[in-house]
């Protein structure tokens, strides 16, 4: 069965009309239409769209178990199980962080909150909501782990370099999207995942322009990191 089909068998499942379904996701219902009629590829803000509203990605499909017909919660038990469901808003920050080198803060301004479901976030992502934001990635320095443009959900209370990972950080005027490898006490390692971009050792007591914004915990994509 394709995603399409699978797609279908969900907004039944949900006893959604197609243009309920694509206001759920903040789209416009002819924009829907042709994507569930084969006539436009699934698209980024699409899957985007569904993962805000659904608490999964449109990959996850497949491997949900869809509750047959015959077995459908009543329209008030639905409605019941809905107004159950609690929302928190993560900010998504209008900066845009560079994965390379020259890329400048120019308004570090909230641009908008995006709606998760707090039990898909403490499930999935293991992190208090509060200390979760969001900004995109503005390079093709860390491809093929985080493509150009994609949106990063990171965790500010992670201010620290413990552990080897993805981080978010301030250098100066510029915000980087790097991979950090700790040394030694005083030592760390940047790496670029893309190997066209290299590494960059620092002595930690010779940068002290250098601050951790937070870790990144996952890449809108559905790839939990």
């Amino acid at each position: 069965m394709n995603i399409l089909k699978h797609l279908d068998k969900f907004i039944v499942s949900r006893h959604l009309k197609r243009s309920e379904f694509a206001k759920l996701i903040s789209l416009s219902n002819s924009y829907v239409s042709e994507i569930l009629s084969g006539k436009r590829n699934i698209s980024i803000k699409f899957k985007k769209g569904f993962q805000s509203a659904f608490g999964f990605s449109v990959e996850e499909l497949p491997h949900k178990i869809l509750i047959s017909p015959e077995n459908h919660l009543t329209r008030e038990q639905e409605r019941e199980s809905t107004d159950n469901i609690t929302y928190c808003k993560i900010p998504l920050f209008n900066i845009k962080a560079s994965s390379g080198h020259e890329s400048f803060i120019n308004d570090e301004k909230i641009g908008a909150d995006l709606m998760f479901r707090r039990d898909w976030l403490e499930r999935e992502l293991k992190s208090d909501p509060d200390n979760l934001f969001i900004l995109s990635a503005e390079s093709d320095s860390m491809e093929p782990t985080i493509n150009h443009d994609a949106l990063l959900i990171a965790d500010k209370s992670i201010d620290k370099i413990i552990t080897e990972g993805i981080y978010i950080l301030r250098r100066g005027d510029t915000i980087l999207i790097k991979r950090i490898r700790k040394l030694s006490e005083n030592t760390i390692e940047l790496i670029s995942d893309n190997p066209a971009y290299g590494k960059e050792m620092i002595e930690q007591s010779n940068q002290p322009e250098i601050i951790i914004l937070g870790k990144v915990i996952y890449i809108w994509s559905g790839r939990k990191i």
